[in-house]
């Protein structure tokens, strides 16, 4: 009679009445009812924990998104620097070619003897107007050479190294060298004025000068041949009084961007 009073017992027992509990309401039609009571009552509950969990669960898919497109971004902001770096690389070779083109296309019809050199360094004291060119002794260099570009004489050597030169442009008011007036042959002297342009001086006053005469060089410097353009007289600055006459000179030269020049043999 012991086994009555034990908790196995008793399990059994509330086990016994929820069968007939539960075959007493199938029998009377109440089953299907209470089903659906115990099968719809979680629903309220996972719902809300739905309309909870949305939220969160939004915001770490949209912090990856973030992150996924900053990471894109990034991407594709170093591919735009590097087709704009080419793109730069590229335009740059193409204006050298151009200009070398140019060059060797004067060179080629030229009757004296050029060596091209390319342009190291654009005055690199900043006390004078000189240019550092990659040509020297080794390329046959001596001091006192004339230097031209585009056709036009644009300064001389004044120091050769082995394998590097100087060249003091015809800007320079430290440069000198002789010339004369094409359509007349009045001779005269051209000097660099300040680094701001170029002038020729020591014209004879009875030299007839007009404005677009073309100046070359008159070759009494052996070392720079004859008939090198020059520039073009742009207005004469001496009054009839002075003992000589002056006028400026305008080249087309772009002195303060050269890339190529050639040293004359």
């Amino acid at each position: 009679m012991r086994f009555i009073y034990t908790k196995a017992f008793a399990f059994f027992s509330v086990c016994v009445a929820i069968v007939a509990i539960v075959t007493f309401l199938e029998a009377k039609g109440y089953g299907g009812p209470i089903q659906a009571v115990f099968i719809n009552a979680p629903r309220p509950v996972a719902a809300a924990v739905s309309s909870l969990a949305r939220p969160v669960r939004n915001f770490f898919s949209t912090v990856y998104n973030l992150k996924k497109i900053t990471d894109q971004n990034v991407q594709l902001t170093s591919q735009v620097y590097q087709l704009q770096q080419q793109l730069a690389d590229f335009n740059q070779a193409t204006r050298e070619n151009q200009d070398l083109k140019q060059e060797l296309g004067f060179v080629a019809g030229a009757k004296n003897q050029f060596t091209p050199c390319t342009a190291l360094a654009q005055n690199p004291l900043g006390l004078t107007d000189t240019l550092i060119i990659n040509c020297g002794q080794d390329n046959g260099v001596t001091e006192g050479q004339g230097v031209i570009t585009q056709g036009y004489l644009v300064g001389k050597i004044i120091y050769a190294g082995k394998t590097s030169s100087t060249v003091l442009l015809i800007t320079s008011s430290q440069f000198s060298s002789d010339a004369l007036v094409s359509s007349t042959g009045d001779s005269g002297v051209v000097e660099g004025s300040f680094g701001s342009g170029i002038i020729l001086d020591q014209l004879s006053q009875s030299a007839v000068v007009n404005k677009g005469d073309l100046v070359v060089t008159a070759g009494i410097n052996p070392q720079i041949p004859k008939n090198l353009l020059i520039g073009q007289v742009g207005s004469v600055l001496s009054a009839p009084g002075d003992l000589f006459k002056k006028a400026t000179l305008v080249s087309p030269i772009d002195f303060s961007n050269l890339q190529f020049v050639f040293v004359a043999q």
